[in-house]
């Protein structure tokens, strides 16, 4: 009798990184077993971020189909995500949301550039479009939640960068620059960011070529707008923990100095851009889409004063409700 052989390593490792979503989890990971085309050898890694619902049980219930199950107690989705490429055995590493459904031909897309490219690019990555498990008010846009660098292929320029449901790094790069800042980012239920620019801005820093991350339309992700994302309480928080990350992400680190600096130009800037929307207003029918389209500077901006003079803020994440599970 032959001696079992050894399943060959992986090319691509898929992360996807959850905090009890037990239920929406299935979706997720569905939606990569059901990837078509020519995807080579890829393996899934489920890093539960101690969880207190039963994702466990419903990321063990797929072991039989080669899913890999990983506890990371840390809570915070940096800790989990740097769980997730240290436990990697691809070349690659790719991250997709607990909420998010990959395109069919998502792997097989990111193996093509991967295989075809004369210098394999640091990271790979494609659009984020939205869906939906609830009845969406009359003015919110898809556009508002759709992540894109445009309809044509290209390197990113510095300063670009992936959404966090649709990225591929290069587990070598993430190694070499210490993956993402655990300082950063959603821990449990508390809305934070900054962490994905705080790791592109490093890796922009760290080398001297320009073409380091590849962008390409056919490489869909879909991602759940839940209910409560569909007000403006939730997009003020938002972008106002957008301002305030930026101080870290991209800013840091800063001296008193510039902070000053910052703190007094952001708030000419905060004063300027409130005017323009208000003369503005006039023009919209929706007070919603006019807050939301002429307004996202200003929130921005005074997060941003907020973080140069120490005032931390912190909010809820958003919740998916029962009947979007």
């Amino acid at each position: 009798m032959d001696a079992q052989r050894p399943a060959p390593d992986p090319w691509l490792s898929v992360v996807i990184c959850t905090y009890n979503r037990a239920d929406i989890l299935r979706g997720s990971i569905e939606s990569l077993l059901g990837q078509t085309g020519e995807t080579g050898t890829f393996e899934i890694l489920v890093v539960d971020n101690n969880s207190s619902d039963n994702t466990a049980e419903v990321a063990q219930s797929y072991a039989d189909q080669g899913i890999r199950y990983i506890f990371e107690p840390a809570q915070g989705l940096a800790h989990a995500r740097n769980r997730g490429y240290t436990e990697a055995r691809g070349e690659y590493v790719a991250y997709l949301d607990d909420d998010a459904r990959a395109d069919p031909a998502w792997v097989a897309g990111i193996r093509a550039i991967v295989r075809d490219a004369d210098t394999p690019p640091v990271g790979v990555g494609g659009p984020i479009y939205p869906y939906y498990l609830s009845e969406k008010p009359d003015w919110f846009l898809d556009e508002y939640e759709i992540r894109t660098w445009g309809d044509a292929p290209r390197f990113l320029e510095k300063g670009e960068f992936f959404s966090g449901s649709n990225m591929v790094f290069s587990r070598e790069v993430l190694a070499c620059f210490g993956g993402f800042d655990t300082d950063l980012g959603v821990k449990g239920d508390t809305l934070n960011l900054g962490e994905e620019t705080r790791l592109f801005s490093k890796i922009w820093d760290g080398f001297r070529e320009t073409n380091l991350f590849y962008y390409s339309p056919p490489l869909k992700v879909y991602h759940l707008v839940p209910a409560d994302k569909m007000n403006l309480h939730y997009f003020f928080k938002r972008r106002f923990m957008v301002g305030q990350s930026s101080l870290h992400s991209v800013f840091s680190p800063i001296d008193i100095y510039k902070k000053i600096s910052l703190t007094l130009g952001f708030s000419a800037f905060i004063l300027y851009k409130s005017l323009v929307a208000v003369l503005k207003l006039p023009l919209y029918r929706s007070f919603h889409t006019w807050v939301i389209e002429c307004m996202n500077p200003v929130i921005v901006g005074l997060g941003l004063v907020c973080a140069c003079v120490g005032i931390r803020c912190s909010f809820g994440q958003f919740k998916i409700a029962e009947s979007e599970r």
